[in-house]
């Protein structure tokens, strides 16, 4: 295990420079001004209802914001957690936090919480910290740049480990399950966002290359999210490290409406920001797998067993 994660640290460094330059901060202030700082699908419970011509409008950034939110509660729900007052989680940690909006988002819905966020970006760290010192939330949420795939947490040391679509950018998604079971507390939860390519068919023994292609296409210069796994991988892992009441469902038609609005952002940008061009190629691709059925967006939840 530990060359497969050196090989893999190997990798994210070669293509460490490449994610500086798509996540800058010049796209996440365009993000901001637009979408907000939730760099996450929504949940949408109704088909988003163009103009006449086919575009989005103001209103749609502010369902856009909306369904963001939505999501983290809709998830919340679903995973069976306390909303709020003395029963919710006290020691959440937010891994692939991006701008710290959700991590935010927990400062403020569970009182009595302190949230801990980690990224690899360098970038969302110093943005997230700004931003939320800008909220007064400093005392309770912070960021670290850290590894999700080597922790520098103890054992049993949150009681919420929530990983929204992070997975799907980390190749050794082993190692990455098996620290978040680590950290986890017993009794405590693991709530888990990601695309996922489909299971195969019993008499298939891979995608089609047609499919391979499609998938290739969609944010190629990511290793990580050019490596695709199905739902079943991560049910797998969880049982493997020891998990329970392992939950699963599929939401991709929840989500995908709100990729109209992404889509149309980018296409309306300035191309010289770095990333929006890459956004406004992949963006297509993955609207066509999710309609396809070749790629599903899971929610994932599992508990620590107690001692």
């Amino acid at each position: 295990m530990a060359s497969e994660l050196a090989d893999g640290q190997e990798k994210v460094q070669q293509q460490e420079s490449t994610l500086e330059k798509t996540y800058g901060a010049d796209l996440y202030a365009l993000s901001i001004g637009t979408l907000g700082d939730h760099c996450h699908h929504g949940y949408y419970e109704n088909h988003l209802h163009l103009d006449s011509n086919g575009a989005l409008n103001e209103d749609s950034f502010i369902l856009a914001r909306e369904a963001a939110v939505r999501l983290i509660d809709k998830l919340l729900l679903w995973a069976n957690i306390p909303d709020g007052g003395g029963h919710g989680p006290q020691r959440i940690l937010d891994v692939g936090m991006a701008l710290g909006a959700v991590s935010r988002y927990f400062g403020k819905k569970f009182p009595h919480a302190t949230v801990q966020g980690i990224s690899l970006s360098e970038v969302e760290v110093e943005i997230a910290a700004k931003l939320t010192a800008s909220q007064n939330l400093s005392d309770k949420v912070s960021f670290l740049f850290a590894d999700a795939r080597n922790l520098s947490f103890p054992n049993n040391e949150y009681d919420l480990v929530w990983c929204l679509e992070c997975a799907d950018h980390i190749l050794e998604r082993e190692q990455l399950m098996k620290e978040l079971a680590r950290v986890t507390a017993p009794g405590g939860k693991i709530v888990l966002t990601t695309m996922c390519n489909r299971e195969l068919l019993p008499h298939e023994t891979s995608l089609s290359e047609s499919e391979k292609e499609v998938l290739e296409n969609i944010f190629p210069d990511d290793l990580a999210v050019a490596s695709w796994s199905p739902p079943s991988l991560y049910l797998r892992l969880a049982e493997e490290n020891g998990l329970q009441a392992i939950q699963s469902d599929n939401w991709t038609k929840y989500v995908t409406p709100g990729l109209q609005i992404m889509m149309q952002l980018y296409k309306n940008s300035d191309p010289s920001i770095v990333g929006v061009k890459e956004y406004s190629m992949a963006l297509p691709a993955l609207i066509k797998a999710y309609e396809q059925g070749l790629v599903e967006y899971l929610v994932f939840m599992a508990v620590k067993p107690s001692s």
